[in-house]
């Protein structure tokens, strides 16, 4: 490929000086290569110039991408860098510019995508194990009703672990007020959590574990609103 060929987008897209066009249009009735291109991306190149907004490129383009340059490897030639620079300039005009930068950005949102689905169908195809069982029992058997109750089960699919808090016959709440899961390790209480039951009185609460989630006791306490971080209310259920 001669030197004149590397004009082919600029003649394209109108760029050249009218000296410069004329040399290039009589270059095309000779370079069987470049008229194939130009018959190829002339199409293309007409109707982008409907999509795409030409703007002026910074002043101070040239000398970053110069700086770039001599900051990587200051022993390049100059007259190597000048060719560069004119390369530079001659193929990424700001319809290129941009016609790349969006190619780029599809790309990347693609790639995550496709990564994201990759790891949710693994972990639909993983089963699930019941780890561990904790049953939950009234914690003033004095008192209430003694059929609340239900069950804790720290569910394992591949490498995350949930916890799924069930119980049953609950004292109603007022209309603030909000059941609330706490996860105890010698004396540190987690919250995991609050929930209201329905009206006959069950409880659902379904917890994300992270890998330092480690406790051995249970307790639900009767909160006057959902927003607590220490227990003000009384303990309903616990584990034994």
């Amino acid at each position: 490929m001669s030197i004149e060929c590397d004009n082919l987008l600029l003649f394209i897209s109108d760029e050249l000086k009218e000296k410069e066009k004329k040399a290039f249009a009589e270059h095309l009735t000779y370079c069987p290569e470049c008229t194939r291109e130009y018959d190829q991306m002339t199409e293309a190149w007409k109707s982008l110039k409907w999509d795409f907004e030409e703007i002026e490129p910074p002043a101070s383009l040239k000398a970053e991408v110069m700086n770039f340059v001599f900051e990587r490897n200051n022993e390049i030639p100059v007259r190597k860098v000048n060719k560069w620079n004119s390369l530079f300039r001659r193929q990424f005009t700001p319809v290129t510019s941009g016609l790349l930068l969006a190619t780029m950005v599809l790309v990347i949102v693609l790639l995550y995508s496709n990564i994201q689905l990759k790891k949710e169908t693994v972990a639909i195809d993983l089963p699930v194990e019941v780890e561990t069982t904790l049953f939950l029992q009234p914690a003033d058997k004095t008192v209430g009703n003694m059929n609340t109750g239900g069950a804790a089960y720290i569910l394992q699919q591949g490498e995350e672990r949930s916890l799924v808090v069930q119980i049953r016959n609950l004292p109603a709440l007022q209309e603030s007020e909000a059941y609330q899961v706490w996860l105890l390790n010698d004396g540190e209480r987690t919250n995991a959590g609050t929930f209201k039951p329905d009206e006959a009185g069950t409880g659902l609460l379904t917890y994300r574990l992270t890998p330092n989630d480690y406790f051995d006791q249970i307790g639900i306490t009767k909160e006057p609103d959902p927003n607590g971080t220490q227990p003000r209310g009384k303990k309903i259920v616990g584990s034994s």
